[in-house]
């Protein structure tokens, strides 16, 4: 597999400490994943193994799908999990037999993938009948699809060039640090905080999406619509149980 956006930009947010990772998980995933103890558990798209620690702790069996070898390397490295199996692959084309999990956690990656309804649906696939799918992807009615349409597409055109990207880096990166140090609780460093401008800004693919887009991908497919969770961030959250 060739690298990856996610192979030269691995999304490494607070890894500078296990137990801020924890403390700023979403409540619904904690909750979901316990709810799962001593099952089968899949985060698929699991990057750098962010909830493939806490979930690490109540699965039987637990497996980490990513399409980046380097996000998945260092997963293996900062998770260091017995009962966990990391597996390169694509959220298009999950390497994993249908009815295989009961939990998949699919947390803000199926708008990254070009195909958000078929990754939706392979999500689904893998899941056993009456199992649960942690969804969270980008809120269509919000500002950040519109920095990312205009103000990105002039960053992901800078940073094609060697110039363009050192500008970049001395400028809007830095600024965004800064914006992190002032305004944000979470004191993160600059690698951390360029992370996040990166997946914000810089990732090659975005899509946005309603409540009622994902309402009619879990009608469509047999599943129920468990919980909902605006969130105050830029993804909203669909707790899914998929039909018997």
């Amino acid at each position: 597999m060739e690298d990856t956006f996610y192979d030269n930009t691995p999304f490494e947010y607070g890894y500078s400490s296990k137990e801020e990772i924890l403390d700023n998980m979403n409540p619904n995933l904690k909750e979901i994943i316990i709810e799962n103890k001593d099952k089968v558990i899949c985060d698929v798209g699991c990057g750098c193994g962010r909830n493939l620690l806490f979930a690490s702790e109540y699965a039987s069996k637990l497996i980490g799908i990513d399409l980046s070898e380097e996000s998945l390397s260092f997963a293996k490295k900062f998770v260091k999990s017995e009962n966990m199996e990391l597996k390169l692959g694509d959220n298009l084309d999950i390497p994993l037999e249908s009815n295989f999990s009961d939990l998949v956690i699919s947390d803000g990656v199926c708008h990254h993938t070009g195909d958000t309804i078929g990754a939706f649906k392979e999500c689904v696939r893998i899941l056993k009948p009456g199992g649960s799918l942690y969804l969270a992807v980008y809120k269509k009615y919000r500002y950040y699809p519109f920095l990312y349409k205009y103000f990105g597409s002039v960053l992901r055109l800078m940073n094609k060039s060697k110039s363009g990207n050192f500008i970049m880096e001395n400028t809007f990166v830095i600024f965004h640090y800064l914006m992190y140090r002032i305004f944000r609780k979470q004191k993160l460093s600059l690698k951390e905080t360029r992370n996040i401008f990166y997946d914000y800004f810089i990732t090659p693919i975005a899509t946005f999406q309603s409540k009622k887009d994902v309402q009619n991908w879990i009608d469509e497919n047999n599943c129920i619509l468990k919980k909902y969770d605006r969130t105050s961030g830029n993804c909203h959250v669909f707790i899914i149980q998929k039909g018997e």
